[in-house]
């Protein structure tokens, strides 16, 4: 598949994402001590994936721009903006998909499990959406 459709089948596929986690595998914070070790260590693994996850955004709009197609970047924001209702900018694509990670990963966590590990609980969903994300950009 030519590297500008699979962009836009990582566009399209963001909303998959979002409902099927898949099989990513946990962060390891095995060596975590306490409840609030643990809640710093899946931090810090997640601030790392999203880091990751800006990178892999801004190379794929980079990506987009360089497409030899006069007609590609345009249907390629159209899809982002119309269909999907989120824009073209990497830093704005990271921020909605961090605001619906949460949200999704609340709700999920919320009707199973609450205490005082139900942070880490989100975090963890939070780090496997992630993962699953960055896989569909090709990472």
């Amino acid at each position: 598949m030519p590297r500008h459709l699979a962009i836009l089948a990582a566009a399209s596929a963001l909303p998959l994402a979002l409902i099927n986690p898949a099989l990513a595998e946990p962060t390891d914070c095995s060596q975590a001590g306490s409840t609030a070790e643990m809640a710093g260590c899946v931090r810090t693994a997640l601030e790392a994936k999203d880091k990751a996850l800006k990178q892999a955004m801004q190379a794929i709009a980079s990506e987009a721009a360089a497409v030899p197609s006069e007609a590609f970047l345009p249907l390629w924001r159209d899809t982002l903006t119309g269909t999907f209702k989120s824009s073209a900018d990497p830093a704005v694509q990271v921020e909605q998909f961090r605001a619906a990670r949460s949200k999704a990963c609340v709700f999920m966590n919320s009707l199973a499990f609450q205490g005082t590990g139900f942070g880490i609980f989100v975090t963890n969903c939070e780090i496997k959406l992630t993962d699953v994300l960055l896989e569909k950009l090709g990472n």
